[in-house]
């Protein structure tokens, strides 16, 4: 789709409404000088017949007495109607007069002929003033039909006169040429005018949308140099703060964020050399112990014993997996990706879980297909499901449970779900379930859980370009755990 510039917007907004503005004040001018032509016509046609009129009343009144005068066409009186009627039609404008009866029949039409004389006119304006004692008049294409009665003291004739619009409505075409010229000539001169502002306002916002996507890609350098004292002007300064701050934050996060690898990596080192330091004194306590404790015959020394054992493997566990940790944290720790059946995985791992399970009345319901297949390291992936069936039978109903598991398909990736029907968690142990050290129930004081094997899970799919989270209605209402993989090619594998 073709963006259009905001100085074509501007442009085009422009145009259109000076083209609006052109054509409204035209059309208003246009009929307005229109109207004032045909007025000031017909109040020129109304002079003419009302001094007519005047002329007229004394021939027209014994004309007009009855039949014994209709031998008098060539009278003296008529000759002077003729008369007047000749100066009406000096006007050039004048196309036609009539003198009426008052019965509506032609006295004459100024002509030696009088072809009309004694006949009614049976044009439609004819009609209508023969019906009407006053003044009227009416356009009909090119003429102005006007007709005033002749009245003394009631109504003795009517002057009927055709009144040529041709010279007006010439006047009122040289006019929309005029207007219309000078609308070119004006919408031409208001064109370029806009071109100019149009550009001389996109121009800063062009150079503010380029400086952005500079600073987007992370030059801070950029700065805005529009020196005009109006918003925009404002909004470059307003940027280029902005600009500052952020250079200013930047270096001062790079300075922050340094500190902290240096911290972390001193933690790391510390919690390697912690974790060394203990392993090594534990590794020959954990062995001696068992004996020690087989050979002693006092039963109450044998108990304590066996207490010290049980937290002697929790301490060398609790470092181990520290230990671990630390190493996925490490930038340097390679895994062996390879092209791995899903379902292959979960088999052994739940054969390897089994005594675990029945110990806990636990049935589990896999529906993962075994087409799927996924990019990751083996061992990586079978510590990781070890671990949350782990978890999902720790944290089960007394009496049982069913764990499910579940593979999908999504854009690229597999999504895995484990579920529970087990104790379920609040939100507040949902946003702090994969946190290092933390037990979702605080009230259970389990030696065999360390608190940091989510942890390690949550590092293991991160360092396989995945995410994993867990979703719960509620407490008592269960958990599924769902973790992504890289989806792998599909093989035929015999005997999964």
């Amino acid at each position: 789709m073709v963006k259009l510039k905001i100085a074509y917007k501007l442009l085009i907004f422009i145009i259109i409404l000076i083209l609006l503005s052109s054509i409204l004040f035209g059309s208003a001018s246009y009929f307005i000088f229109e109207g004032n032509l045909i007025e000031s016509r017909r109040l020129e046609a109304e002079s003419f017949l009302d001094l007519a009129s005047e002329e007229l009343k004394n021939p027209l009144y014994f004309y007009g007495l009855g039949e014994i005068y209709k031998d008098l066409l060539y009278s003296s009186e008529l000759g002077e109607i003729k008369s007047i009627i000749q100066n009406i039609k000096k006007n050039p404008n004048v196309e036609s007069v009539y003198i009426l009866s008052p019965d509506g029949k032609v006295i004459t039409d100024g002509t030696s002929e009088n072809e009309f004389y004694n006949q009614f006119l049976e044009d439609d304006f004819s009609k209508k003033s023969r019906q009407y004692d006053e003044e009227l008049f009416e356009i009909k294409g090119d003429v102005l039909q006007i007709s005033t009665p002749v009245v003394i003291t009631e109504k003795i004739g009517t002057i009927r006169c055709d009144f040529s619009l041709k010279e007006l409505n010439q006047v009122l075409t040289n006019l929309i040429i005029t207007i219309a010229t000078i609308g070119i000539v004006i919408n031409g001169v208001v064109i370029v005018m806009g071109i100019i502002i149009s550009r001389s306002i996109s121009k800063p916002i062009i150079q503010l949308r380029d400086a952005a996507q500079k600073i987007g890609e992370g030059n801070l350098d950029t700065e805005i140099k529009i020196k005009s004292r109006d918003e925009l002007g404002e909004l470059a300064s307003a940027f280029n703060q902005m600009t500052n701050d952020l250079k200013t934050s930047r270096a001062e996060i790079e300075k922050y964020s340094k500190e902290l690898e240096k911290i972390l990596k001193q933690k790391d080192e510390f919690i390697g050399q912690l974790g060394h330091d203990l392993k090594n004194p534990l590794t020959p306590i954990v062995g001696l112990l068992p004996i020690i404790m087989e050979q002693e015959k006092d039963p109450e020394i044998k108990e304590d014993l066996r207490v010290i054992v049980h937290h002697v493997k929790y301490m060398k566990n609790l470092v181990l997996k520290t230990l671990q940790l630390a190493r996925l944290r490490s930038s340097n720790i390679k895994f062996d990706i390879q092209n791995i059946n899903l379902l292959q995985v979960i088999k052994n791992v739940l054969e390897s879980q089994q005594l675990l399970l029945k110990e806990n009345n636990i049935k589990v319901e896999n529906n993962v297909n075994d087409k799927i297949f996924v990019m990751a390291d083996k061992l990586r992936v079978t510590e990781l499901l070890n671990n949350l069936i782990t978890n999902a039978v720790k944290y089960t109903s007394e009496g049982g449970s069913i764990i499910t598991l579940d593979a999908k398909k999504d854009r690229g990736f597999v999504t895995v779900s484990i579920e529970d029907n087990g104790i379920g968690m609040t939100k507040e142990q949902l946003s702090h379930i994969f946190d290092e050290f933390y037990k979702a129930d605080e009230s259970r004081h389990d030696l065999d859980s360390s608190g940091l094997g989510l942890s390690i899970c949550k590092r293991i799919v991160e360092k396989h370009g995945g995410r994993i989270w867990v979703e719960s209605p509620g407490k008592g209402k269960g958990s599924t755990f769902y973790f992504t993989l890289k989806l792998g090619d599909e093989k035929i594998i015999k005997d999964i």
